[in-house]
């Protein structure tokens, strides 16, 4: 009796594992971005920027902030903000394609905010939208058009007309994590039972 309930026991706790992970999702969520439309000197560039972010929305207030204690000059402790990365693809442009992370940049001049749910709500600043930095991107830094500055060059590079980052949540792999944990279960169970017909 007591190994038919050890059978039973292995090969639900795959399935009670995964129903526990999708029931209880992690709180940080991850999201992809991109923005098109890049002109150079009023020409299509076919330039573009891609990327990725990860934060939790600690506050409850709809948003998810990067914050930096200036005070103490390091990120500050209610910061929702965990990975950070944007990718610039020059096209034809004169620019050079650049990556910017949270490791690369400096944190007291970086800015981003993201309302939660919607599809165009992001706004990134990296720099001080101005020339004299390696390279500085700005969603909406120029009469509400992308901005994007780098060493070398006499004019920005900026998107054609208002065009809005595009965002998206990438969703967690739970439910393939659930199905191998129930895979798993069903395996130890065959194996525990044909150790009992033997």
């Amino acid at each position: 009796m007591k190994k038919l309930i050890k059978s039973l026991s292995v090969g639900t706790t795959g399935l009670t594992i995964a129903m526990f992970i999708g029931s209880n999702p992690a709180h940080a969520l991850t999201f992809g971005f991109s923005q098109l439309g890049w002109e150079q000197d009023g020409e299509a560039t076919g330039a573009e920027v891609v990327g990725t972010f990860s934060g939790e929305d600690k506050d409850g207030n709809g948003s998810i902030e990067f914050k930096f204690d200036t005070e103490n000059n390091e990120v500050a402790v209610d910061n929702e903000v965990s990975a950070y990365e944007m990718n610039f693809f020059s096209g034809t442009s004169t620019f050079m394609d650049f990556t910017h992370t949270l490791e690369n940049i400096d944190l007291s001049v970086f800015f981003l905010e993201y309302t939660i749910g919607d599809s165009s709500g992001l706004i990134v600043s990296i720099g001080d939208r101005s020339l004299g930095n390696i390279s500085n991107y700005d969603s909406e830094g120029f009469n509400n058009r992308a901005i994007v500055n780098q060493d070398g060059q006499d004019n920005p590079i900026t998107t054609s007309e208002t065009v809005s980052i595009s965002i998206r949540e990438v969703p967690e792999p739970t439910s393939s994590i659930g199905l191998m944990l129930f895979g798993l279960g069903g395996y130890l169970k065959r194996k525990i039972g044909t150790k009992l017909v033997h």
